[in-house]
């Protein structure tokens, strides 16, 4: 099969439905097998699996030259050289295969190394490799702009911009809100992410990463976000109405936060740094409305939960609400670096030839591999695969949870799920979960946290992911959760691994 791993995939036979046989939606306690796609090669198909204790030798070698020469800046929370990845595994430099929870941080939602983008990238490579897209015309450009907005939300978004990163494109709708709306105020939510650099920075609320930078662009307005686990008003939904959002009218928007009518409302419809955060299915409604009475422009931030990752193509349609920007990234590019944005026609149309641009946005080969990506995630259903394997990790989770008492809450939608820590479920004071990552890592599995706390575990795996594979994973975080628990219970924690 030439479009496949040098490495021979073993087939796995998908389950054939017999005639007459019901075809209703599975309950979630009988969910299909789905099994690994063919194109996934034999070794990844054995995540996890240890032969040496990370770090081995050749990651040292790499590790020491690094730790000389890159920057300190990088956060690194895997001591390993990553030397290759396919599907849902990743090997290191050792030969040590992991079971990846993560994603690449939700970027390889079809999977790693994916046939069709490694394909396309090597087609585009062999013809062109720097499109000049500012200044002349580029045919998967075009083609890309197009499917995007034949899969916007209520297919209502139409003109694309497109640059190097998510942290871009928050920087581009930040400029498209002002230039359109005239003004220079912004609402903003704690716990949101936003980027790290320029507007995407000033919009994030993180201490952490906005440390020693300030000042930062004027004008950004935070209100509490709906994080009805903690909430900050010391309310119970639903019986609180959506207090959070009668604080933003009453309060913020009336008694002076502002200095008048804002340009914008930035939200990411699920937080994700802040910790994979769920807000009540009438939410983003209440700020649409908000918006609308402002004359303001509502942005959707669905860098991280976008293309599938939700079990829908974007969050937003979970709760039946429509943009006037969406800003994308992450899993827009298949592993390339790849940020966009598209808005409504009359918004995007506001803009003139040079009012916004990028030597690189429109890339040739960003392009050719975003363009795979996305026809790979439509063609083979990904966005209902994580629905149903979503909603099987729930249950699994929550019957978890009646287990371990230092799980505080499990939230999501699809495959972006966060397992929240706690010492005491009633008291949810947060526990901090680096030992447990480590833990997890050295058994064979890949997770990150996020959280104002570092207390909640992404659970974010490709949504190639298999249901044995799933399992799997679930129970090296399971025994990781116990061996805390236990340390715990002696007034200490437990050593990563």
């Amino acid at each position: 099969m030439s479009q496949m791993s040098e490495q021979e995939p073993v087939s796995e036979p998908m389950k054939s439905m017999k005639p007459g046989e019901n075809k209703e939606e599975p309950k979630v306690s009988e969910v299909e097998e789905f099994p690994l796609p063919d194109w996934i090669p034999q070794w990844a198909r054995e995540a996890p699996k240890i032969v040496v204790r990370a770090p081995g030798p050749k990651s040292k070698e790499i590790i020491k030259i690094d730790r000389d020469y890159v920057s300190y800046a990088y956060d690194r929370c895997f001591t390993f050289t990553i030397e290759k990845a396919a599907g849902t595994a990743v090997m290191d430099a050792d030969g040590n295969v992991l079971l990846d929870f993560s994603s690449g941080i939700a970027v390889q939602n079809a999977g790693w190394t994916h046939y069709k983008v490694t394909k396309a990238i090597q087609e585009q490579s062999a013809k062109l490799i720097h499109s000049m897209a500012n200044d002349a015309y580029f045919d998967k450009e075009a083609h890309f702009a197009k499917l995007l907005a034949e899969i916007s939300p209520g297919k209502a978004l139409q003109g694309t911009f497109f640059g190097n990163s998510g942290a871009e494109a928050v920087e581009a709708a930040f400029k498209l809100s002002r230039y359109h709306t005239k003004r220079g105020e912004h609402l903003a939510f704690f716990g949101s992410y936003h980027g790290r650099v320029g507007a995407g920075l000033a919009l994030t609320s993180k201490l952490k990463l906005r440390y020693s930078y300030g000042p930062l662009a004027p004008g950004i307005i935070f209100t509490p976000f709906a994080y009805c686990y903690r909430c900050a008003f010391k309310q119970t939904y639903p019986e609180c109405g959506l207090y959070c959002v009668d604080y933003i009218e009453n309060q913020v928007l009336t008694m002076g936060g502002t200095t008048g009518p804002i340009a914008s409302i930035f939200v990411e419809p699920i937080q994700g740094e802040g910790g994979y955060v769920v807000p009540p299915k009438e939410y983003l409604g209440r700020l649409r409305k908000l918006a609308d009475a402002q004359g303001a422009l509502l942005v959707f931030d669905e860098v991280q939960t976008g293309f599938a990752r939700t079990g829908k193509m974007f969050a937003c349609e979970h709760f039946n609400t429509v943009p006037d920007i969406l800003v994308m990234g992450k899993a827009l590019g298949g592993g390339t670096p790849l940020g966009a944005i598209i808005a409504k026609r009359d918004i995007m149309r506001k803009w003139r030839p040079g009012s916004h641009s990028s030597t690189f946005g429109g890339n040739a080969i960003t392009m050719a591999a975003g363009l795979a990506h996305v026809n790979a995630i439509i063609e083979e259903n990904l966005a209902d695969r994580a629905a149903k394997l979503g909603d099987y990790a729930i249950k699994l989770l929550k019957e978890m949870q009646t287990r371990r008492e230092i799980i505080g809450d499990v939230r999501g939608k699809g495959l972006m799920i966060g397992v929240e820590l706690v010492k005491n479920q009633y008291t949810k004071e947060p526990q901090e979960a680096t030992n447990i990552q480590g833990k997890c890592w050295r058994a064979g599995l890949m997770t990150i946290t996020s959280g104002f706390y570092g207390n909640v575990f992404r659970i974010a795996p490709p949504l190639c992911i298999s249901k044995a594979q799933l399992e799997k994973g679930f129970e090296i975080f399971e025994q990781a959760l116990k061996d805390e628990e236990e340390f715990m219970k002696i007034g200490t924690s437990a050593p990563p691994g």
